[in-house]
């Protein structure tokens, strides 16, 4: 391993230990023969060094870490790439804006294989036919190794449908980077908003990246999770972690609202025909997205909902209107003239249904994930700065006071889960079941539903309870 003494700071000494890498793997995929990307015990992607004396290279890799503490972030980015777009227009909640719509492809067979409303997709299969691009960097299953799914380079429109769907599990781009940068042609990058500002980091110090990405598609995000994840859900439905050939996280149930979607888990069976098991996403235990089990700590640092740096960002309408249509539907956030042409000819050509809508609307269907980013980034901001823990200037600033007690109070709890939950499935790997999982964390997800409950009662019970809260002290720790 290389001796990092005498180096400058790096992303091993500054962000790995203080639990803020995404484990997207630009560090590496800019820096091969300096780092390479590993697999911790929880399941989850972090740099470590490869065997090499290389000069300089510890600022190199803060330079393009998208959780480092450099003179760019969301803001400045975005503003380089759109500000100047004619009719473009800004709201802190999303970034800049063209034009926003809600919509789906209109091929039936597209839109029930899609995650939402198919729209990715569509966009991808779009800028290789009319070949703009010559290949799209994607999220497909693995072709080879442990993992179940991996970044590609696909070339073809047929391969895209393989890289359909969202998909709950890291991901790290080491091995695309040197392959896109060495390729001929343009690139469309779909990514998700932390590896879209590291693509934008390193583009700026990478000549050879820069002349090949020629478009990047965002995806609106909550959170990441660990690869433990799939092997919790898939232990819901009784199959071990090795059993697993591969999972689809957003299985469609006809009759049935759009968000309340199942899990299913396809086994090795060495036959053509797999052995598929499914559990509905309500039956699965605390299986909420808001308890943040195997999210990244990093996660807890972002303020970054819908890509703000990406050219065109797609998420799920997450809307009453559209809940009922199990099919699922689309938000679309465009940025770029480009884009907004692909889109208008889907649209006159058949291909879209469209709908162009406020971005009040599009702030409203993702209002969970902005509160976590904005109120709750305040919070946790403060209790970092109180434990001393080193975190990078954001777009917010630390607050004591962010949201009512009980949401600060949520946040703690959050906090406790996400790292209890990884802590607890490493113990319950080695035993079948779920039991000594589910019996350390009732406790806390229990409190965590009860404060849910208690947030969303009349407005005078809360204050009733803020009001006890109160006389019996200061009540906002948790142990």
């Amino acid at each position: 391993m290389a001796n990092t003494r005498g180096q400058d700071e790096s992303v091993l000494e500054r962000i790995v230990p203080n639990g803020l890498c995404a484990g997207c793997g630009m560090c590496a995929g800019l820096l091969p023969d300096v780092l390479r990307m590993r697999t911790d015990e929880y399941g989850q992607y972090v740099p470590e060094p490869a065997a090499t004396d290389a000069k300089d290279w510890g600022r190199q890799s803060l330079q393009v870490c998208p959780f480092a503490d450099n003179e760019d972030n969301e803001d400045t980015i975005a503003a380089a790439l759109f500000a100047d777009t004619e009719g473009i227009r800004h709201r802190p909640e999303t970034g800049y804006y063209l034009q926003c719509f809600a919509g789906h492809v209109t091929s039936e067979e597209a839109r029930m294989a899609a995650t939402s409303g198919g729209i990715i997709t569509w966009l991808a299969g779009e800028f290789l036919a009319a070949g703009t691009v010559e290949a799209v960097a994607c999220v497909g299953p693995a072709e080879q190794g442990p993992n179940l799914f991996e970044f590609r380079l696909v070339t073809d429109p047929a391969g895209l449908v393989a890289c359909k769907k969202s998909r709950y599990y890291p991901v790290e781009v080491s091995q695309i980077i040197p392959k896109i940068k060495a390729a001929p042609g343009k690139v469309l990058f779909i990514g998700l908003p932390c590896f879209l500002k590291a693509l934008h980091l390193a583009m700026k110090v990478d000549a050879d990246l820069r002349d090949r990405i020629a478009g990047t598609v965002g995806l609106v995000c909550g959170h990441l999770k660990t690869k433990k994840y799939a092997a919790y859900l898939a232990r819901h439905c009784g199959v071990r972690e090795d059993q697993i050939r591969t999972v689809d996280f957003r299985l469609k149930v006809p009759g049935r609202p759009a968000n309340k979607y199942a899990f299913s888990v396809s086994l090795r069976n060495g036959g053509d025909d797999d052995d598929r098991r499914e559990i509905l996403m309500q039956n699965v235990w605390a299986g909420s997205w808001s308890n943040n089990l195997f999210m990244l700590q990093a996660c807890e640092c972002c303020d970054d909902v819908f890509a703000e740096t990406a050219d065109v960002v797609v998420g799920d309408a997450w809307l009453g209107e559209y809940l009922r249509d199990h099919r699922g539907t689309s938000i679309v956030v465009c940025r770029s003239p480009q884009m907004l042409d692909v889109l208008d000819k889907g649209r006159k050509d058949g291909q879209l249904a469209l709908t162009e809508i406020p971005v009040e609307k599009v702030i409203q269907s993702q209002a969970g994930a902005i509160r976590q980013r904005r109120d709750g980034l305040q919070y946790r901001l403060h209790l970092a700065a109180r434990k001393q823990q080193w975190r990078p200037r954001k777009r917010v600033a630390p607050s004591a006071g962010a949201g009512s007690w009980l949401f600060r109070r949520l946040q703690r709890l959050r906090i406790k889960l996400r790292a209890l939950s990884k802590e607890a499935f490493l113990a319950q790997e080695p035993s079948e079941g779920l039991d000594l999982f589910i019996r350390r964390l009732r406790p806390w997800v229990k409190m965590s539903e009860s404060i849910n409950l208690l947030r969303h009662a009349p407005t005078a019970l809360k204050r009733k309870l803020a009001s006890l809260a109160g006389a019996r002290g200061k009540g906002d720790r948790l142990h």
